[in-house]
This record gives C-alpha cells, sequence and structure tokens, in this order.
C-alpha cells in the first residue's frame, strides 16, 4: 500500500485561531486553518478509489500469488 503524507513547514510556530471544515456540494471539501496572525492554510480534500488486482491458486489452505496488477488509482473529479 502506498502512503502519502503532506507536510506544511510553513504552519510550525503559528498560533491556530480555529479551524473549519467547509462543504459545498459542488466543489470538494476543505479544511480552513485561521492562524492568529491572519495567515490561513487551507486543505482541499478529493475522493478517489483505489483498485489492485491478484491472479492466485489456493491448494490445502496455501496462497499461491501467480500475478499481481497495477494499482488503478483515479480521483473524483471536482
Amino acid at each position: 500500500m502506498n502512503h502519502c503524507c503532506l507536510e506544511f513547514p510553513e504552519s510550525a510556530g503559528r498560533t491556530v485561531e480555529h479551524i473549519r471544515y467547509i462543504y459545498d456540494p459542488s466543489g470538494a471539501p476543505e479544511v480552513d486553518i485561521r492562524f492568529t496572525d491572519g495567515v490561513s492554510l487551507s486543505i482541499k480534500l478529493q475522493i478517489g478509489m483505489k483498485a489492485e488486482g491478484e491472479l492466485y491458486r489456493t491448494c490445502e489452505g496455501d496462497v499461491q500469488v501467480l500475478h499481481r496488477y497495477p494499482v488503478i488509482q483515479r480521483i473524483a473529479d471536482s
């Protein structure tokens, strides 16, 4: 499984004033973090789909993977 980590080093040391979750049915959900110095960090969330496939054989409880297919990943359009 591939993991992805987003870091926002520009937010280090800032004090958070408030955090808002914004949902607009016509667009992507968004997390808005407002800092006390007037700067905001906006994080837009996208829904996606991931498909993984394997061809395998089982024999007496053992699983033998014959082929692993490439991962197909798609992020939904906003």
